[in-house]
């Protein structure tokens, strides 16, 4: 008999996973319904097992406010008074159950330190405070770091080989409910460093590290592998394995079934699959498809080319292999961003591409965020929001990637404290990723958080990674604070020294920051210039020209940027700097461009900067 019954949509169940896990750290028992057994009548042991229980908690999320078996247990949970709703996303909540307080998770991000969870214990505590906990030490639930593979073959062109194993263990653990898996990203900042182990499990906060080299020579490939307890750096288990290379795919799920054994957890029949769930059983595509992986990580023009040949030739291999369609998709994407003059000539492959994605497997995560980055950069935002929330109710929770690119969206919508909610659990997801901690900081830069902005940019300082984005909101904090011309210069050529993208105006702004006429002439001058027409120039030309208070340069800046390129980039829109500028009549018009203003007023979603006056007209009230 289970302490507690959980009751929640099972498209829903990659969230649930860890709340299940972290309420068995506590002692107690849970009953959700992986735990069914085949044939059994699913009525029949739902309502048994409601009634044994001395708790209900039921998560609601915008998909369970529509499950009629979730509303049914609620309403039998709260007859019997044992009802403890917890809720994510802000979903609106059945009308029956809104006279029941109801816990926020959205910021617990599978930390059962946090005020949130706290909380929860502390009304689940009312219900079972004579129920005696189970031995807390076993039930802790156990947390992996996974080191970056060395690579220990001779030719060190094979680095993405060992690099792909390791990421491909990450993503196998991290289908294990029962298990907490730091993110790749976090995961690769140690990557070619001597590590010390415990300090790492400190860092991260985790029980365990796992550690590993790949030596590869022709056909064969030796993968030794060592788990290691993050307190005292002494080994649980290791091993060596000498195999064939058309052996690789057995011998990456022998690894990982190897180190859930070894944490004594129980794997469910499902993520069993799941782990085993390869994609293709041909050699070369898989290798040929690890080779695009790692080329497409780099950004470079001639690697994202070099990555969407070797997509193709992988497909060629093996036409049925998803993950070289959605790899290739997602080439084609990043090659529109970083190749803006090849972009139209990009379109018709990449919609063949994701829709063959789409086919191949439309339940997979990689196939709906490939759906929704390209439904993104159409400006259908109705269909991007819905695709990019299935990847993220499917994907495993090493790919915290897909939740930021779902924040970022939410974020060009005006929809910005849902968006930094998705940004802080990223940040707990993946601590050392520069990527995520600048989504963060912009995020509540843009919702006038400064301090909590501060907060996060000091923590950045030790984040490896391109810092431009990080300081160059780190200036416009500053600026809006009215800080002194000598502290925003201070702040100018840190971000110059930072900046990615060359644009010697910065240079000059610097001696005219305190001569708004002077700089004004400086921006229009570029507006023009041959060397400043792509969309990052102009957006960073329009934030200039509003921080100088030329309204009209900032517009038409603006509508280059994000109207005629197709910048990416419309969270800035919500900025602060732009603040004078969002008054303008010429800014409502942009925003009726970009298809913003038509998303609002299908979904009625207008987040907290505009809402609606009538049926045909809108203001921006921030």
């Amino acid at each position: 008999m289970a302490n507690i019954f959980l009751s929640y949509s099972r498209a829903d169940k990659a969230r649930v996973a860890p709340l299940v896990g972290a309420l068995e750290a506590q002692g107690w028992s849970v009953w959700w319904d992986p735990a069914i057994i085949p044939g059994q009548e699913f009525d029949d042991r739902i309502a048994e097992e409601i009634d044994k229980a001395s708790a209900v908690v039921v998560v609601w999320t915008s998909l369970s406010v529509a499950s009629r078996w979730v509303r049914g247990e609620a309403r039998e949970a709260a007859d019997r008074g044992i009802l403890v709703p917890v809720r994510f996303d802000k979903a609106r909540l059945p009308i029956d159950a809104r006279a029941v307080h109801t816990t926020d998770l959205d910021d617990w991000r599978e930390d059962a330190s946090s005020q949130s969870f706290q909380d929860l214990l502390c009304a689940l505590s009312l219900l079972l405070k004579d129920i005696p906990r189970a031995a807390s030490a076993a039930a802790h639930r156990a947390s992996i770091c996974v080191l970056p593979f060395a690579n220990m073959s001779d030719d060190r062109e094979q680095e993405y080989f060992s690099d792909g194993i390791s990421e491909d263990i990450i993503t196998d653990l991290s289908k294990v409910s029962a298990l907490a898996v730091i993110a790749r990203n976090t995961a690769f900042t140690f990557k070619g460093r001597s590590v010390d182990v415990p300090q790492i499990a400190r860092q991260l906060k985790v029980s365990h590290v796992l550690e590993g080299s790949v030596r590869r020579s022709g056909n064969r490939v030796r993968i030794t592998a060592q788990l290691i307890y993050g307190t005292s750096g002494s080994h649980v288990w290791a091993e060596r394995y000498d195999r064939n290379l058309d052996d690789i795919f057995a011998l990456q799920d022998e690894i990982s079934k190897a180190i859930v054994a070894a944490l004594k957890l129980k794997l469910l029949p499902e993520e069993k699959q799941a782990i085993e769930d390869r994609g293709t059983d041909n050699v070369e595509a898989y290798d040929l498809y690890l080779r695009a992986r790692s080329l497409t990580a780099t950004l470079s023009p001639e690697q994202l080319k070099r990555a969407a040949s070797l997509c193709r030739e992988a497909q060629s291999r093996d036409p049925q292999f998803v993950f070289a369609w959605t790899e290739l998709a997602s080439t084609l994407h990043l090659s529109t961003l970083y190749m803006p003059k090849e972009a139209a000539a990009l379109q018709a492959e990449w919609d063949r591409v994701v829709e063959r994605a789409v086919a191949l497997a439309p339940s997979l995560w990689a196939s709906a965020f490939a759906l929704g980055e390209r439904e993104s950069y159409r400006r259908h935002w109705i269909a991007a929001e819905e695709a990019l929330n299935r990847a993220v109710q499917r994907a495993p929770r090493a790919e915290v990637e897909v939740g930021s690119t779902l924040g970022r969206l939410l974020s060009s919508l005006g929809r910005m404290e849902e968006a930094i909610i998705r940004c802080r659990v990223a940040c707990a997801a993946d601590p050392l990723s520069m990527l995520a901690s600048t989504n963060l900081q912009i995020g509540l830069t843009a919702a006038g958080r400064d301090e909590e902005a501060e907060k996060e940019y000091h923590r950045s300082q030790d984040l490896a990674g391109d810092r431009s984005a990080i300081e160059h909101f780190a200036l416009l904090r500053a600026w809006a604070r009215r800080d002194s011309p000598q502290s925003l210069r201070t702040h100018l050529r840190r971000f110059i020294a930072h900046d990615s993208v060359p644009m010697p105006l910065q240079s000059d702004l610097l001696e005219v920051l305190d001569q708004p006429v002077a700089a004004r002439t400086l921006l229009k001058q570029a507006f023009e210039d041959p060397n400043y027409q792509d969309a990052t120039r102009q957006f960073r030309l329009s934030m200039w020209a509003a921080l100088f208070d030329d309204i009209d340069l900032a517009l038409a800046t603006a509508r280059r940027a994000y109207v005629e390129l197709h910048s990416w980039a419309l969270f800035l829109l919500w900025q602060p700097i732009y603040c004078t500028m969002r008054r303008d009549e010429r800014f409502k018009q942009l925003l009726r461009d970009l298809g913003i203003v038509d998303y609002w007023r299908q979904t009625g979603r207008w987040g907290e900067y505009a809402r609606p006056l009538g049926d045909d007209n809108f203001e921006i009230i921030r």
